[in-house]
């Protein structure tokens, strides 16, 4: 899975920081979704999220295909 909230954030020019304090997310939750360093995602933060950018899961997370090496 791909998570686009940075992206999404830059475009609507809102920071992390607004994010998290009008959410209740905590920033190094917000920080690691943007980094790619969760496994995974509850659905009471995808729900806050998707609130306040009014917006849709599919506009944070996209899935991608993995590549086979042989």
């Amino acid at each position: 899975m791909k998570i686009m909230l940075n992206q999404l954030l830059d475009n609507r020019r809102i920071s992390q920081n607004q994010l998290a304090k009008d959410t209740g997310i905590s920033v190094s939750t917000l920080r690691n979704l943007n980094h790619s360093r969760t496994s995974r995602i509850s659905f009471d933060v995808l729900e806050k999220i998707c609130a306040y950018l009014d917006c849709g899961v599919g506009d944070i997370l996209c899935a991608e295909k993995e590549h086979d090496t042989f």
